[in-house]
């Protein structure tokens, strides 16, 4: 028969190794929430991040020239095409034959730097690219992603590729717009006049490394942060992730961009923006 010292001894025992079980069921359900959570946001942020492309609008009231009050321009950057697909770009097109814009800007990164592109992606891209409308002109700079394959698909769609060039544009009257397209090595280029400047570049980091002046630039790379906690970044360190910075006399939009280098987005969907000029 068993003393009362060994029935407590046994009941200890006991009572321990139920705390035990509890500990182990309670961190069992701990590490499964965390799990399902996890499985939960990735899949938001792979399936549903990603996709609905926004329209932005936006109003920009400067100095413009009389003949191109009201113009309206659209600007796209960063496709990446690996990270969308051909129903994307075919969505895509048919949202921008409806916004029909006067004035198309291109600022870069047609595909991920190391994809390994074909030639029915190559196709699909340029038939998008010469299918957006305009009236004015349409205008690109090539990205830190684009290699040989960007003139290919940029063949024959009516954008012309500033590479550290600058172009005037006109509308209507002898008053005109330059447009400066920086391919983000280093150089000078002569804006010495009074017309109103709008400079593309696709890496808004390296527009300081130019001593140029503009009053309104578009830029895109950064991709808006691409996975966001409260406006922070946390896969994308550059400076400038905002939609819109003004500095000095300048007005700055970054676009978030339409693709992702890392097929993953949160807090930040892909987008495409459209601007109107006012006075």
């Amino acid at each position: 028969m068993l003393s009362r010292e060994e029935k407590n001894k046994d009941l200890e025992k006991e009572i321990n190794h139920e705390k035990k079980v509890k500990l182990s069921k309670k961190i069992m359900k701990i590490f499964s929430l965390i799990f399902i959570s996890f499985i939960i946001i990735f899949s938001y942020m792979y399936f549903v991040g990603t996709r609905f492309i926004k329209t932005k609008e936006y109003l920009i009231k400067d100095n413009i020239p009389n003949s191109f009050v009201g113009v309206k321009i659209l600007h796209i950057s960063d496709i990446l095409y690996d990270s969308v697909n051909e129903n994307d770009i075919l969505s895509l097109e048919n949202e921008i034959k409806l916004i029909n814009p006067d004035i198309v800007f291109f600022t870069g990164n047609l595909f991920n730097k190391d994809y390994q592109i074909s030639n029915n992606e190559i196709k699909i891209l340029n038939n998008f690219m010469k299918n957006i409308p305009y009236k004015l002109g349409k205008y690109a700079v090539r990205g830190n992603c684009d290699n040989k394959n960007f003139d290919l698909i940029m063949d024959n769609t009516d954008f012309v590729i500033l590479d550290n060039e600058l172009t005037t544009i006109y509308n209507n009257d002898n008053l005109g717009i330059d447009i400066i397209g920086l391919n983000g090595n280093k150089t000078s280029i002569n804006n010495n006049n009074n017309n109103y400047t709008i400079t593309l570049i696709n890496n808004y980091d390296l527009y300081h490394d130019y001593q140029i002046s503009s009053n309104l630039v578009f830029s895109g790379n950064n991709l808006g942060g691409e996975i966001k906690i409260f406006n922070y970044s946390l896969v994308n360190n550059n400076k400038y992730m905002k939609d819109y910075y003004k500095e000095l006399n300048t007005q700055v939009y970054i676009s978030n961009g339409i693709g992702s280098n890392n097929h993953l987005r949160f807090m930040n969907h892909p987008s495409i923006s459209v601007y109107r000029l006012y006075q």
